[in-house]
């Protein structure tokens, strides 16, 4: 099961990190001569923003710093466990965050470079990824030959379970909806799951269940039905990082190169610990500590990931140039 330990990022924390940054910028030719610096083509990488969910019920019961007890994990109250009114409250924040963010130079907003957003099929990753990536609330549920325009059905309160929430309708990719582009996508991923083990909240429900619930999502690729993985297994770290591997290779044979992925501190942790190669890289201490660190309730984190392997896909800004570039032009009419 999943652990917290990190802390909520202040307005000070956020505001040092980008005088870090610009610190760094204004270094010398000089003082750049001891950093190390890598290129590889740009079809061989991706950027993923890893996002943890918000907090759920069993986080609430089962985090000392939250004044529960890790014993609460394993009970079964807490089975795939609903984000608590606070962790829908990340999500605005999350999402809140987004509609804003722009580039460097302001012309274009981050929401419009997500081409994907693959998500845990576990209720808290998945009420994560609509609540913060998918469009507005909807005043009523709609109808039955329009559920797929939902990401989420509308849900009533349940006293210590969940709270109340209005349905959320799918989002055209970018800030704004723009004719001619499609809704984002929402892929439901079993490999980004959290920790296989014992602890119920890590038990996933049916996706019959699921599909009901979220009707935009798209679940084919989660295979069984049933959870037949929880319970089977108590997966160790080696395990894990293994898991992880194969995510890994599943993203990079994928088109897209800008994904969200929605998924669980314990999965994350090991992704950062398997390919965050830091040491190898001889990295500075400040970058090992920021990609180490564990990840807090509804973080995003934007990496980038580089395939050495010489897997990736097509590059639509590359040219080759030469002969071959030039195709059907022809100088003696093409001036």
């Amino acid at each position: 099961s999943e652990t917290g330990g990190g802390t909520h990022t202040t307005r000070e924390e956020m505001q040092k990190a980008k005088d870090s940054a610009q610190d760094l910028s204004k270094l010398s030719i000089e003082d750049n001569f001891g950093h190390r610096f890598f290129i590889a083509p740009h079809r061989h990488t991706k950027t993923l923003y890893l996002v943890r969910h918000g907090e759920g019920y069993h986080n609430l019961a089962g985090e000392p710093a939250l004044g529960g007890s890790r014993e609460n994990y394993r009970s079964e109250k807490y089975a795939d466990a609903h984000l608590t009114p606070r962790g829908w409250a990340q999500c605005r924040a999350l999402k809140k965050h987004l509609d804003s963010a722009v580039t460097h130079d302001g012309r274009e907003h981050v929401m419009d470079r997500i081409e994907l957003v693959v998500v845990s099929p576990l209720m808290r990753a998945l009420e994560t990824a609509v609540g913060s990536l998918g469009g507005s609330d909807m005043a009523v549920d709609p109808t039955p030959s329009r559920r797929d325009c939902a990401l989420m059905m509308s849900r009533s309160a349940i006293e210590g379970v969940r709270p109340a929430h209005a349905a959320i309708k799918t989002r055209n990719e970018g800030i704004n909806a723009q004719p001619g582009r499609t809704d984002l996508k929402f892929l439901a991923c079993e490999l980004c799951r959290e920790h296989i083990g014992q602890n119920p909240c890590d038990r996933r429900r049916t996706t019959a269940e699921y599909k009901d619930a979220f009707p935009a999502i798209d679940f084919s690729q989660v295979v069984d039905d049933e959870d037949k993985l929880w319970g089977t297994m108590n997966e160790s770290n080696d395990e894990m990082c293994e898991r992880a591997h194969r995510f890994m290779e599943w993203i990079m044979r994928r088109p897209e190169t800008h994904i969200a992925v929605v998924t669980h501190s314990a999965f994350m942790a090991a992704m950062l610990r398997e390919f965050g190669a830091t040491d190898q890289l001889g990295c500075h201490e400040r970058v090992k500590q920021e990609t180490h660190r564990w990840p807090d309730n509804c973080e995003m984190r934007p990496v980038v990931v580089v395939d050495p392997s010489g897997g990736g896909g097509l590059d639509p800004m590359f040219f080759p140039g030469g002969k071959t570039g030039l195709g059907d032009f022809d100088d003696s009419t093409n001036v």
